[in-house]
């Protein structure tokens, strides 16, 4: 191998794509010196990691839906010809990067709480779009800043209406319900636990991005990326619009009639089941709705990829019990005082190998959720404490990053040192948070 393939693999390495390649390595090179068979040789060991490897490839196919369809029609949301005539009028309004960044951070974060899929693509069109406004005005900029002010919505998602965790244990049939029961968001979600610290991360992020936005070296440079086109709705016929009200009107009378009134109604599929309605309203033809459905899955192709690869590391830390082992072993190590912090603490490590809320949450929930019953702790509280672990490594880990990339044309070498500030700064605070809140 050249010297030019040499450094062209190598750089490879340094994309997502690459990074999950060296995490499924390190992953089976830890689990293969970790667990012991018995009565296996070294070769027999190693083909027993890979078998767990492959059966857990596909094993998140269901989830993985739920995730591209969430971000799908947030995409499709946010390219709306409405939505993105907004986005380009808020986008006109700052005069200099610090307002820029404070706007993008703020609209982001609030679009986030709402639908991370929708967070992540509004978050990416409103920062390309005022780095754009900000060059045509003549005023110097810096697009990586903006980029991470856009991405903030996946430090805080976990805390709101389209939390993985949360919407799961509030869901009937789900995994742990024989267990635990159904735990209603409004012990998780909107208990006031969740609402003071997320709002607290929230002022915590804009101080931060205020901070940066004051130092951070400004250039008037071009944004360099794929073209984004305003999608309108159509004119010419009402089926997608027909259908989407019919939805709409089965998902109310679900909420009024149906057997989960209230905030117990709210889980994964229903918050899907409301944006598809939703978006087939807001394009009214069927063409129109399918041609920005089909925008977004243009986005979701990376994690459609990847997805399986992070599946499988989970295949091979669940089947081989490495997972567990270590859960039990920081269990045994601590005590109620301190499990919510470690819980915290693993949790935002594990996202680092499976950058999976739902995914994750399936291997550190029974763990973290029986400890906490047995000790009579507030099972809900535990829930967003895990969350919250979840979701501040996201802004560390660049898988959750490539449409955000794609859309704004920033590298993850530029955008990289503008989200550890940020990991850190709501890290801290989410620790100091945890310690005295709970």
């Amino acid at each position: 191998m050249g010297k030019t393939q040499s450094r062209n693999f190598f750089q490879s390495l340094l994309t997502p794509f690459g990074l999950v390649l060296l995490l499924t390595l390190v992953t089976f090179w830890v689990t293969f010196f970790t667990i012991e068979l018995k009565s296996a040789s070294q070769i027999e060991k190693a083909v027993k990691l890979v078998s767990f490897w492959q059966d857990g490839f596909f094993s998140l196919l269901g989830f993985t839906l739920q995730m591209i369809m969430i971000l799908v029609f947030g995409y499709a949301l946010a390219v709306y010809e409405p939505v993105n005539k907004l986005l380009r009028s808020l986008a006109g309004i700052p005069d200099s990067l610090v307002s820029g960044s404070i706007l993008v951070a703020s609209i982001t974060m609030i679009a986030g709480l709402l639908n991370w899929g929708f967070g992540l693509i509004i978050g990416a069109l409103l920062a390309r779009s005022v780095q754009e406004s900000l060059v045509a005005k003549g005023i110097s900029s810096n697009s990586a800043l903006l980029a991470a002010a856009g991405y903030l919505g996946m430090g805080i998602w976990h805390g709101g209406l389209s939390g993985s965790a949360p919407l799961t244990v509030a869901g009937e049939g789900h995994f742990l319900q024989e267990k635990i029961g159904l735990i209603s968001v409004s012990k998780t979600l909107f208990s006031s636990f969740n609402l003071i610290t997320t709002s607290g991360l929230f002022l915590v992020f804009l101080f931060t991005v205020w901070g940066l936005s004051k130092t951070a070296n400004t250039s008037s440079e071009s944004v360099s990326a794929i073209p984004m086109k305003p999608i309108s709705q159509g004119k010419d016929q009402n089926l997608a619009r027909v259908v989407g009200v019919v939805m709409l009107a089965v998902l109310m009378l679900g909420v009024v009639w149906g057997r989960d009134q209230g905030l117990g109604m709210i889980s994964l599929n229903w918050v899907n089941f409301l944006l598809f309605s939703l978006v087939l309203i807001a394009f009214r033809s069927w063409d129109k709705f399918i041609l920005a459905v089909g925008e977004g899955l243009k986005a979701s192709v990376d994690i459609l990829v990847q997805f399986p690869f992070y599946a499988g590391i989970l295949g091979l830390l669940s089947s081989s019990g490495v997972l567990l082992q270590l859960a039990d072993y920081i269990q045994s190590l601590t005590n109620p005082e301190f499990f919510p912090l470690i819980t915290f603490y693993s949790a935002a490590f594990v996202n680092l190998l499976i950058p999976s809320g739902g995914g994750q949450w399936a291997i550190q929930g029974p763990v973290i959720l029986e400890a906490a019953k047995a000790w009579g702790m507030d099972l809900g509280k535990m829930t967003m404490i895990f969350s919250y672990g979840d979701q501040i490594t996201n802004l560390l880990q660049p898988f959750w990053a490539l449409p955000l990339l794609s859309i704004t044309g920033v590298s993850v070498r530029r955008l990289f040192p503008y989200c550890l500030i940020l990991f850190l700064s709501g890290f801290v605070f989410l620790t100091l948070a945890i310690w005295i809140l709970y």
